[in-house]
């Protein structure tokens, strides 16, 4: 049903523009705009990095461990207190760390990606975590 009224509606826009014009030539119907390229998601906007930064060489703490291209974005879900608990850890406490070793440009993914590893080379301790969420809601 919903198509026989798109139908109707181009047959009655193709009609109009017949009778509107004295000639047997049609204007050409505006073009439709070609796909704008490809560009890199809006979130990295969220988290610019200076231009200078580069992928670490062998044992240069002060580079960054990889490049944004090598990123994958998946969304994790949290409660809003734990997002809470985890940022003001990150801001607080690991760049202050970081900062006691002279590292001032730890970018989001190269901290996401440092949580990642620790909870799967602590699956026990991440299972427990669950457990006792469960436990207490």
């Amino acid at each position: 049903m919903g198509s026989d009224r798109f139908s109707e509606l181009s047959d009655l826009e193709s009609g109009n523009r017949s009778d509107d014009s004295e000639e047997d030539t049609e204007p050409e119907p505006d073009p439709e705009p070609e796909p704008e390229p490809e560009t890199e998601p809006e979130t990295e906007s969220t988290t610019p990095e200076p231009e200078s930064q580069t992928v670490a060489t062998t044992g240069d703490i002060h580079e960054t461990a990889f490049n944004y291209d090598e990123a994958k974005q998946s969304p994790i879900y949290a409660r809003p207190s734990t997002w809470e608990e985890y940022d003001d850890a990150l801001e607080l406490d690991i760049e202050r760390s970081l900062r006691k070793q002279d590292v001032r440009n730890a970018s989001k993914r190269e901290l996401h990606d440092a949580t990642l590893r620790l909870a799967a080379e602590n699956p026990e301790l991440v299972a427990e975590k669950l457990l006792e969420a469960r436990r207490e809601g």
